[in-house]
C-alpha cells in the first residue's frame, strides 16, 4: 500500500482540521515535498499541529518521516503523470514541453486587459511594496529588480513585521502586490488593513479560490506546473519570471505611449 492509499483509507479517522491535511496531500503531493510543516499547514488553512497529528495517524513519528515517504513515493515510476507527453521523449527533453504547455497557457492572460490594467496602476502608484514569503520572495525580488531597471521605484518584502509596519503607512496612492502559490492565510490580516486604507493589492496566485483573494482589487492566477505534472523535480519559479517579462514589456509599451503623447503634445 503506497502512501496515497494509507491516507485514502483512513480519511474516515481524521478530524476535520486532519482532513484538510489529508485531501490537501493528495491532491497536491508534491506539495508535502516542498514544504516545511509550517507552510504546509498553512496551505491547507489550517494548524501545524494538525499535520503532525496526521502523520502520527498514519503511523510515522512525525512530519518529517511523513515527508520522506512521500518523497520516497513520488521518484518512484508509477507516481509521474505523463501529460502531452511522448513516453519516449529524454528527461530533457520532456521538462522543456512541460514548460512550453505551461507558458502556452498565459496567452489568454497576455492577449487580455488584465495585465494592461496592473500595469497602469503600477505606473500611476506612488509607492509599491512587492510580498513573497518562502521561495515565492525569489519571484518578488525578481519584479522589484525588473521594475527598478524601468526605473520605477519598488521594494519587496519578505518580513511579516515589516508587512504590518507598512500596513499603517500606505495609502490610496500605494499598491502593494502579492506573489503566493496558494494565496495563503499568512497575509490575511496584512491584505484587510490594506483594504481599509484604500491601497491596491494584487495577488498573482496559482490557486484559484485562495483564502485571500476575496480581499483583492486584481487576482492574477498562473497555471501551476508542479500540479499540472505531479512531479517534485519541476520548480513553479520559472512561471512567475515569465508572468513578470509579460508585465514589463507591457509596461515599457506604455511608458513608450505616454512618452509619445508628451512629445506631441
Amino acid at each position: 500500500m503506497n502512501i496515497l492509499e494509507k491516507i485514502n483509507n483512513n480519511m474516515s479517522n481524521f478530524t476535520v482540521g486532519e482532513r484538510l491535511v489529508a485531501e490537501y496531500a493528495i491532491q497536491y503531493p508534491v506539495d508535502v515535498v516542498r514544504y516545511s510543516a509550517e507552510a504546509l499547514a498553512e496551505h491547507c488553512n489550517t494548524s501545524r499541529s494538525n499535520v503532525v497529528r496526521l502523520c502520527k495517524k498514519l503511523g510515522y513519528t512525525g512530519f518529517s518521516e511523513f515527508k520522506y515517504e512521500m518523497n520516497r513515493y513520488m521518484n518512484t515510476p508509477h507516481a509521474i503523470t505523463k501529460k502531452h507527453l511522448n513516453e519516449e521523449e529524454g528527461d530533457s527533453l520532456s521538462a522543456f514541453r512541460k514548460y512550453l504547455n505551461c507558458f502556452s497557457q498565459l496567452e489568454t492572460l497576455y492577449n487580455s486587459s488584465q495585465l494592461k490594467q496592473i500595469a497602469e496602476i503600477i505606473l500611476r502608484s506612488k509607492r509599491i511594496i512587492i510580498l513573497g514569503h518562502y521561495h515565492s520572495f525569489f519571484s518578488a525580488q525578481q519584479l522589484e529588480f525588473r521594475l527598478n531597471r524601468c526605473r520605477i521605484d519598488a521594494h519587496a518584502i519578505n518580513d511579516l513585521s515589516t508587512t504590518e509596519a507598512f500596513g499603517e503607512m500606505l495609502t490610496q496612492e500605494d499598491t502593494v502586490i502579492i506573489f503566493s502559490i496558494s494565496g495563503g492565510k499568512v497575509y490575511h490580516d496584512s491584505v484587510c488593513t490594506f483594504r481599509k486604507r484604500g491601497v491596491k493589492v494584487i495577488l498573482i496566485s496559482m490557486t484559484e479560490n485562495s483564502p485571500i483573494s476575496r480581499y483583492t482589487d486584481i487576482k492574477v492566477i498562473l497555471p501551476c506546473i508542479t500540479r499540472l505534472y505531479d512531479e517534485s523535480v519541476m520548480d513553479d519559479a520559472p512561471t512567475f519570471y515569465f508572468f513578470i517579462e509579460l508585465l514589463i514589456e507591457e509596461i515599457n509599451h506604455q511608458i513608450l505611449a505616454n512618452n509619445d503623447v508628451s512629445d506631441n503634445s
